[in-house]
């Protein structure tokens, strides 16, 4: 009598779900890592929105809906963070409002003299070049980014409390902003990476710009 070969075939099935099973515990410890260091995937479908802080204040206490917001310094942006599509309360400091987010959009929520302005930009993918969006918020006319000399527009006639944006090879440039042909303010020398987008906020007053670059 050939002895049975059922006791192998159950050692080989039972090893077969053991190694499953480490398989599966390490690919759910990876996943587990990758959003410690970087932080949960964004759900399809969602929308993206971050708020700029145009006063020379920090604001200690601000929130969208669910989501609380690390301090924000003057004059400068808090990471974006995503959330479903839909109405939210948006808070900060004093001021409060609702807004309204669509999917798949990119919203900026300037905190200026107040009031809420809630700017819309389109989602960003090109890893070839640098993306630059100028925010005029200071400004009582349309204002231009261009190299320092004039003689070459970035993002040109941006109205005001309205964003303009244009794609641009990576360069390290010096800049400047316009109105018309007039020369408004110098703005701090930027490396433009592929990849990467380049917010410049103008805040300040017009006669008075405040130009700052965010970078992300």
């Amino acid at each position: 009598m050939q002895p049975s070969n059922e006791p192998y075939r159950f050692l080989a099935a039972a090893l077969a779900i053991v190694l499953m099973a480490a398989a599966l515990l390490a690919a759910n410890a990876a996943r587990a890592g990758d959003e410690g260091l970087y932080g949960p995937a964004a759900p399809p479908g969602s929308a993206f929105v971050r708020v700029f802080n145009g006063t020379p204040q920090s604001i200690i206490d601000a929130r969208i809906g669910p989501e609380d917001l690390n301090e924000i310094p003057p004059f400068d942006a808090s990471e974006f963070t995503f959330l479903p599509p839909g109405g939210y309360d948006l808070v900060a400091g004093p001021v409060k409002q609702k807004i309204t987010l669509q999917a798949d959009r990119f919203y900026t929520a300037a905190i200026m003299n107040g009031k809420v302005q809630l700017l819309d930009n389109e989602r960003y993918g090109n890893r070839m070049k640098a993306l630059v969006v100028l925010y005029n918020l200071a400004g009582d006319a349309a204002l231009s980014l261009k190299t320092a000399d004039g003689r070459t527009a970035v993002v040109e006639d941006v109205k005001p409390n309205a964003s303009g944006q244009r794609e641009v090879n990576a360069v390290r440039t010096q800049l400047a902003l316009y109105k018309g042909a007039q020369r408004v303010a110098q703005v701090r020398p930027v490396t433009l990476e592929r990849g990467r987008a380049f917010s410049l906020f103008v805040a300040g007053t017009p006669a008075q710009p405040v130009p700052v670059w965010v970078v992300n």
